[in-house]
């Protein structure tokens, strides 16, 4: 129950976790690592006599089971899936699900096993199924520290996606395999029936919770196609999907379906929705709206986490139970789950290197999974869930099976977040894993050589009109010379080491998304519908892919959906009964593709030629941007060949939907003279949807 000081507690603490984010960056430290070491200091400190009577409400504020489950649980589990990129995940779907199903497995019954025979070493004799139960708690990462380090400190992208995905995806099995555990702790073990039912139930609660995922995300993405004009209902509707999705599924849990009695993983069926709303719903979304929901995913991701780990710290310095006591079984307890997560990670990638299912895992790769392994917030809420009443035959101890397990768990996290953490930077620098891809290089290279050149310009206007004295012109000038210097030699550098066809690569990509942009904009113009949308953005992520696996030339221009589409594939056979043609059939859709796929290569054209000659020196390697214009301008003339033909085949078919067309092209240059009127302050957003409103022709029209 929420009272004054409780509130008080929960502002004063987002307070106190602002300014702890705030120094961390500052001093280059994890801020969920120094978040935990203020909520250990919180409690004694407000406890002190001097200063109880002021700060003694700090602690008023609890980490219940009910807290975290329903509330914080639900939008760290959507913060991730959200912005994850599924085609990406199902390159390392192999080590990915490997990690978060088997290695999670292994890693349980290790650290059951071998809890239960080395604890009564020290004089504790703990019934196996605690044990087990603590394997399934300590087992699943929590991806929120190591993530952050991974970025900071410049790890591989493919690596950083394969953590990210096993904590993401072991979330629902560990969970699933928890409550799986703890019906068999309640109501006892009863022989191969026991272990069926405990398989049947495991499985039935996997399924169930990608069917209802789905079943949920559907309603969602169908609500927001009528609703994405609206930005504010857009993104709510967003940002309360997770909570509606492991809210239903828990109470189906509690009160069944239709008569019907079985169990959802809460956390798969937000998972699944999640990643269905984030890499195929989103793109529905105009492109204000998908900023302003990801900077909301952003601030509440970071107000659940700061949270989590403060109040996670609080609750370690108040539990009841003595520490001191169960040193030696944590001790223990940390060294053995380090081990099991070492034998498990190595029992699952190594098949996997082995028979070449996906690309090779490199060796530094395995230990930095093994060793990065990080537990947090998700081991707290497990732990949490367990009846303060439950109890065995076999349990013999003052202190409750929660509060034993709690205090392992606590052991664990406070390891890993202190001992762990601080060293995966060092790991990474010394593995050599924070070197860029040659590809990425390349880009940077020239868009930096494209800022120098804006900078040096503008700088030289500036100088021109006055606004800058002699003095200071010629020193930033020999500054910025410099500067150019060393940033043309880094290129020369690279292309002696890497060729010529890394800045060709580099280049396409980028013309890539000046593609997408512009096909963004004909879809929020509605020059296109959602089906033509769909079918070119899968055409460029085709194209992004070759060119990123160094298969340049292999890339098909007519191909526009494979096996990693996979919502797109799900929803098309979803919808296969209802359609009477596939895409493209229609004259209007046939028009809207092969106009759209010309318009996006004249405008990734005519932007590469501004950047090339906008100043006296070309931005981009003269042969790689004649290679890749020489590409697009091919693309575009194929493209017009073809919608001529369409134009000369339908004229009297098209003639109705020509001039509609035409309405809204027109209509995107006014969108445009109204963005220029915001941009430079000229008229807010009320003015310009007044001035929208009134003077569109489309508008007038209606």
């Amino acid at each position: 129950m929420l009272t004054l000081t409780s509130v008080l507690a929960l502002f004063s603490l987002l307070s106190i976790a602002s300014a702890v984010f705030f120094i961390a960056k500052r001093i280059n430290v994890p801020y969920t690592v120094l978040l935990v070491l203020v909520g250990l200091l919180i409690v004694p400190i407000s406890r002190l006599p001097m200063l109880e009577p002021t700060f003694g409400f700090m602690d008023d504020l609890v980490l219940t089971p009910e807290l975290l489950f329903y509330i914080f649980l639900p939008i760290l589990i959507f913060e991730s899936a959200f912005n994850m990129k599924i085609r990406r995940m199902l390159e390392s779907a192999w080590s990915i699900a490997s990690l978060a199903i088997v290695g999670l497995i292994v890693s349980t019954i290790i650290i059951a096993c071998a809890l239960y025979l080395i604890l009564p070493l020290v004089g504790l004799h703990v019934p196996f199924l605690v044990t087990l139960l603590f394997g399934a708690i300590i087992s699943a990462t929590d991806p929120v520290a190591v993530l952050a380090l991974f970025k900071d400190y410049g790890a591989p992208k493919r690596l950083s996606l394969i953590f990210e995905g096993e904590s993401l995806f072991n979330d629902g099995t560990a969970v699933a395999l928890f409550l799986v555990i703890l019906a068999v702790a309640q109501h006892g073990f009863h022989g191969v029936e026991t272990v069926l039912d405990g398989t049947l139930t495991f499985i039935v609660m996997v399924v169930a919770g990608i069917i209802v995922g789905l079943f949920m995300a559907s309603l969602f993405s169908l609500a927001l196609r009528y609703t994405r004009s609206n930005e504010f209902v857009s993104v709510t509707l967003m940002i309360i999907s997770a909570h509606l999705v492991f809210i239903t599924s828990e109470a189906i849990n509690q009160n069944g379906l239709f008569g019907t009695h079985f169990h959802v993983s809460p956390i798969i069926a937000t998972t699944v929705s999640s990643l269905f709303l984030g890499n195929y719903a989103r793109h529905v979304l105009l492109p204000r709206t998908d900023d302003y929901l990801d900077k909301s995913i952003e601030l509440l991701a970071f107000v659940a986490n700061s949270l989590v780990f403060i109040l996670a710290g609080m609750l370690f310095a108040s539990t009841q139970i003595n520490l001191a006591d169960l040193w030696v079984p944590i001790i223990i307890t940390i060294l053995v789950v380090a081990i099991a997560r070492v034998i498990a990670v190595y029992a699952v990638t190594t098949p996997i290197n082995l028979t070449k299912l996906e690309a090779p895992i490199p060796s530094t790769w395995q230990k930095l999974l093994a060793w990065g392994s990080l537990r947090g917030a998700l081991a707290i809420i497990i732990v949490m869930l367990i009846p303060e009443t439950l109890t065995l035959p076999d349990w013999a101890y003052s202190y409750s099976i929660r509060d034993f397990l709690l205090a392992l768990t606590i052991g664990c996290i406070l390891a890993t977040l202190f001992v762990k953490a601080p060293t995966i930077g060092p790991i990474i620098r010394r593995y050599k894993l924070d070197a860029p891809r040659v590809i990425d290089q390349a880009h940077e290279a020239d868009l930096g050589m494209y800022y120098l050149l804006t900078e040096q310009s503008r700088f030289d206007s500036q100088k021109t009109r006055g606004f800058v004295r002699e003095a200071e012109y010629e020193i930033l000038k020999k500054k910025l010379a410099a500067r150019k210097r060393e940033a043309k030699a880094n290129r020369d550098e690279l292309q002696a080491q890497h060729g010529i066809r890394v800045f060709e690569q580099s280049l396409h990509l980028t013309a890539i998304d000046i593609e997408g942009h512009y096909l963004k904009d004909l879809y929020v113009n509605e020059e296109i519908s959602e089906r033509v949308y769909r079918a070119i953005r899968g055409k460029l992520s085709l194209q992004r892919e070759k060119i990123e696996h160094a298969q340049h030339e292999d890339i098909d221009p007519s191909l526009y959906r494979d096996r990693k589409d996979i919502f797109d594939r799900l929803v098309a056979l979803v919808q296969f009964p209802f359609e009477h043609t596939k895409m493209g059939h229609t004259p209007v859709e046939r028009l809207q593709y092969y106009r759209a796929q010309m318009i996006i290569a004249r405008k990734a054209l005519k932007t590469l030629h501004e950047m090339q000659t906008a100043y006296p020196q070309p931005v981009f390697l003269p042969k790689a941007y004649k290679k890749v214009t020489s590409l697009y301008k091919r693309y575009r003339e194929q493209s017009e060949v073809k919608l001529d033909r369409v134009l000369e085949s339908n004229s009297e078919e098209l003639a109705v939907y020509l001039r509609v067309l035409a309405e809204r092209s027109l209509r995107s240059s006014g969108i445009r003279a109204v963005s220029f009127l915001k941009i430079r302050g000229i008229a807010t957003e009320g003015d310009s949807k007044d001035i929208e409103s009134r003077y569109s022709v489309s508008a007038a029209n209606e």
